[in-house]
């Protein structure tokens, strides 16, 4: 990117946008080896750019004693009260270090700490309840997002003017807070909906009412749905329902039709020619995948999530990445697609050979369960906007 020139004729400094842009190339590089060269090359090389003077070791404190070890970096404000602890590490070796970036911080008195391998940057509220992943605000990942995007939780959370102004923590706080709730209206869920199940509520009928008239082009009646319901909370609930209540009959499972099924076929996506994969030897029931009217037999839900994979981009070259990019496209220590072993396991070496290729360079992870491959090819069918379970049905 070229600077433009500043008043006088001197060159605009880079954006930080840009400064993490170019550090994002040197860790792909693989320019930093150790945590010296992460606190130099990249972490004071950050804080500069979002208005902290490095020079003044009052300000940003080297090796701050806390009583029960060094910490990296202190951000103090005002000068020599630390309000951020920084704890550097080795890339990919940060992990197994935040009981000891939340002890420094509970021993200095700091309200917020930062953990950092360089690549990943972790925000933590220490004096808040639950454990380490419950008091986690943030965090930020430089190979998962765009450079413009990072920056912008760089400035809300680490920039020494909203550090001084006190929005640095405010910010990490509500966000504390609306995760918190989220996560207890979303615990709620499965009993409130018991509730509604038990008691058939109205809204709840009338909503069923109209989505079965709309699918199958007449009314059902109230009293049925209100059934339906009724069994519903009996069968979610077989820990709670009293011995004398029964279960009602199972349904006989349909013959399937020897005739195959049609199914919707986008226009912008199509089918690579050829034939149908043969189904595996040896008499055991092969799994199903039907993609855009296709149909394929697989030995197994690797098999069918990488056919999946391949053939989308066979027709949108785009696909993958977008696919890399999606939030869900990752574990809590996994990435589902990437460019490298690496940057599929950056924590586990030895699961880096549990990969397959995908068209255009891409690899996929297979160092996972069958519902783990089925969540991948949800993602897929959400990436290239078909409906899974209609555009694309598997079983496995």
């Amino acid at each position: 990117m070229t600077d433009t020139a500043a008043p006088g004729g001197a060159p605009n400094p880079p954006l930080l946008a840009d400064t993490l842009a170019d550090i994002t190339t040197r860790l792909r590089q693989n320019k930093f080896s150790n945590e010296q060269q992460v606190s130099q090359g990249i972490v004071l090389r950050i804080l500069k750019k979002l208005g902290w003077n490095t020079w003044d070791t009052s300000v940003v404190w080297p090796e701050f004693q806390t009583g029960e070890g060094r910490a990296d970096f202190a951000l103090c404000h005002p000068p020599s009260k630390p309000a951020i602890v920084v704890e550097v590490k080795q890339v990919g070796k940060s992990e197994d270090a935040v009981r000891q970036a939340l002890g420094y911080a509970f021993h200095c008195g700091a309200p917020f700490v930062v953990l950092t391998d360089g690549r990943t940057w972790n925000f933590y509220l220490p004096a808040e309840q639950g454990d380490y992943e419950d008091r986690r605000v943030c965090r930020i990942d430089l190979y998962e997002r765009s450079a413009g995007e990072t920056a912008e939780d760089f400035q809300r959370y680490l920039s020494r003017a909203n550090v001084e102004s006190g929005k640095s923590l405010e910010a990490a706080k509500t966000e504390f807070h609306n995760r918190k709730r989220r996560s207890q209206a979303k615990a709620a869920i499965p009993e409130v909906w018991r509730e509604l199940a038990k008691k058939r509520d109205g809204g709840l009928v009338e909503i069923l009412l109209q989505a079965v008239e709309s699918e199958v082009g007449f009314r059902p009646e109230a009293d049925d749905i209100a059934d339906f319901l009724g069994n519903l909370h009996a069968l979610a609930l077989p820990d709670q329902r009293p011995d004398s209540t029964p279960l009602p009959p199972r349904r006989p499972r349909r013959e399937k039709s020897a005739e195959p099924r049609p199914a919707p076929r986008p226009d912008s996506i199509s089918p690579a020619p050829g034939p149908s994969l043969p189904a595996p030897s040896g008499g055991n029931r092969a799994n199903r995948l039907l993609l855009l009217g296709r149909e394929y037999s697989c030995a197994t839900a690797k098999e069918a999530m990488v056919i999946v994979l391949g053939e989308l981009a066979k027709s949108d070259p785009s696909f993958l990445e977008r696919c890399a990019r999606h939030p869900k496209a990752q574990g809590r220590t996994t990435r589902y697609i990437a460019r490298t072993p690496q940057e599929l396991y950056p924590y586990n070496e030895e699961r880096r050979s549990y990969c397959e290729k995908l068209p255009g360079g891409w690899l996929v992870a297979t160092n996972l369960n069958n519902p783990g491959k089925r969540r991948i090819i949800d993602l897929a069918a959400e990436v290239a906007r078909l409906k899974f379970g209609k555009d694309i049905v598997v079983e496995f």
